[in-house]
């Protein structure tokens, strides 16, 4: 099976190369290599090799930037996927288009199942939304949609790691955390699931080897909490391996507090029942404990160089 993706530097590119199984040939392109908003390179590199399957980790990602650039926000992340769909159609080449629980408005108090219509309330899930639209518009078994949620890993930019950084520096008197009278602050009125990005390689890499897809799946670890009991959790397990040091001040706050223009669902958990048959997703704390492990080693490796 031949796998080609679209992005190499992402995170979950990083993490599908990462997991790659052995008997899969994976083709990683970055945007160096092909522009994916030029329908003509797109065509040349599915012409030249020839995959089985596109996963398109190509993605404009950042919340508040897609609200200042809501255009190139739609034009990486919906035009693109245009023309990805219709090279792929012509070429019979199956395709993973990786969505968010942000296309979700988070007025429901239950987790979102597939079958949930999109309301999107900011760019970002207003740029996905339309891309999901395309996908379903071709009515085709092999493209298939895989909406996440809150992904995390123990490098890159991302919730753990900024968390980490900000905790890390909690020694420093002035720093954010230090001092009870400046505590990191941290949103407690969104609710999700995290997800660890290579949790969901490994089940991207399931799908891709079933025989037939739904339209639609959803993919996050299991359980669910706010930002602040991330953070929390994050804080707990991080001085329990003595990766962090004590104490350090976090406050909940709502999301009306935090310095961003961009609204935010203020529910996004996903319903996983349906993805539960091709692979079976973990707590999320467990699945933080191997990442905040992860990040120890990779500090030890880094102090001994």
């Amino acid at each position: 099976m031949k796998i080609l993706t679209f992005g190499q530097t992402g995170q979950l590119a990083k993490s599908i190369k990462r997991t790659q199984p052995k008997a899969v040939k994976l083709i990683q392109l970055n945007h160096q290599q092909l522009d994916v908003t030029q329908p003509n390179q797109i065509y040349a590199a599915l012409e030249l090799h020839k995959p089985d399957i596109i996963i398109n980790c190509a993605a404009f990602t950042h919340v508040d930037n897609a609200e200042k650039l809501p255009e190139q926000a739609i034009n990486i992340n919906s035009v693109a996927v245009e023309h990805m769909a219709k090279a792929a159609d012509f070429f019979d080449i199956k395709l993973i288009q990786l969505s968010s629980d942000y296309v979700f408005d988070g007025h429901k108090n239950a987790p979102y199942t597939v079958t949930d219509l999109p309301n999107p309330i900011n760019a970002y899930g207003r740029s996905k939304q339309l891309a999901e639209n395309t996908i379903l518009d071709y009515h085709t078994s092999s493209f298939t949609l895989v909406r996440t949620s809150w992904l995390y890993h123990h490098s890159g930019h991302n919730f753990v790691t900024s968390m980490l950084n900000l905790m890390l520096k909690t020694n420093v008197q002035h720093a954010a955390g230090a001092r009870p009278d400046n505590p990191i602050k941290v949103v407690n009125d969104q609710m999700g699931s995290p997800t660890m990005v290579d949790d969901l390689a490994h089940f991207l890499w399931q799908l891709c080897s079933q025989p037939k897809w739904s339209a639609i799946y959803h993919w996050s670890d299991a359980g669910t909490c706010t930002w602040y009991e991330f953070a929390q959790e994050i804080k707990t397990q991080g001085i329990a391996l003595g990766l962090l040091a004590h104490p350090i001040h976090i406050q909940s706050i709502m999301s009306e507090q935090y310095p961003s223009s961009v609204k935010r669902p203020k529910y996004s958990v996903l319903d996983t029942h349906l993805s539960q048959s091709i692979a079976s997703s973990k707590p999320w704390q467990q699945q933080l404990s191997l990442c905040l492990k992860q990040f120890q080693h990779e500090q030890k490796l880094n102090t001994k160089v």
